[in-house]
């Protein structure tokens, strides 16, 4: 499960968004915004670097413009994925040049958080925009759609990272553990067998004929046959 933090000075706010993040597939934990930008390292929060950063505008926190722009000068969070919910308020009053990949306006419900994240990190990763097609199956690298012999088909955002990531390697065999490293971002601690599920949840998705590309290699891992 990829890790996200959350900068958030209300713990309602940060509550709800730790709700929304999980149904993406986030793990999350919350970050102070006035001292250290990263966890506490008693937990070892400060020793790796999240897959995003959600900071949500309010409360009695340091401005939201100052806090992005501490985030963006620092060296090694300053590549990670960034989106910054603000409301209307700040909108309005012209809170100045905030610095985010991707920016969303509060209430925002859990599917469009998605969007905004799948967004932010194509910034990060530079996708092109170009649709992969393989056979009846499409994906559609620019918003996250898929669909299989023209019907959409709804992904969560981890199986869509899956499926992406296997889709644009094709012919090679990856082990679960690295597959847990490329995709969910880094070392997870609840084992394996998320791979297998995410796998199983992909094909039962995809349909008999296009589910039939995800190959498993025995004893190694996984292949995906264009």
């Amino acid at each position: 499960m990829s890790e996200a933090w959350i900068y958030a000075t209300d713990s309602d706010e940060a509550k709800e968004s730790a709700e929304f993040l999980a149904e993406l597939g986030f793990s999350s934990r919350r970050v102070g915004t006035d001292g250290s930008l990263r966890p506490s390292s008693q937990d070892g929060g400060a020793k790796r670097r999240p897959t995003l950063m959600l900071v949500v505008a309010g409360g009695q926190g340091p401005p939201v413009v100052e806090l992005c722009e501490r985030l963006e000068q620092d060296v090694e969070l300053s590549e990670v994925p960034r989106v910054v919910a603000l409301d209307a308020g700040h909108l309005s009053a012209g809170a100045g040049v905030v610095e985010g990949h991707e920016l969303i306006v509060r209430p925002f419900s859990c599917v469009e958080l998605g969007i905004r994240i799948a967004r932010a990190r194509q910034q990060i990763e530079g996708v092109d925009g170009d649709v992969l097609r393989v056979g009846g199956l499409e994906l559609n690298l620019a918003n996250y759609q898929v669909s299989v012999d023209g019907q959409p088909v709804n992904f969560t955002f981890m199986e869509y990272e899956l499926l992406k990531f296997l889709a644009t390697h094709p012919g090679r065999v990856f082990s679960r553990e690295a597959l847990l490293s490329r995709v969910w971002g880094y070392d997870y601690y609840g084992g394996e067998r998320t791979v297998d599920v995410h796998i199983r949840r992909l094909r039962a998705k995809l349909g008999s004929d296009s589910a039939g590309r995800i190959q498993t290699v025995r004893s190694v891992g996984y292949r995906f046959d264009a």
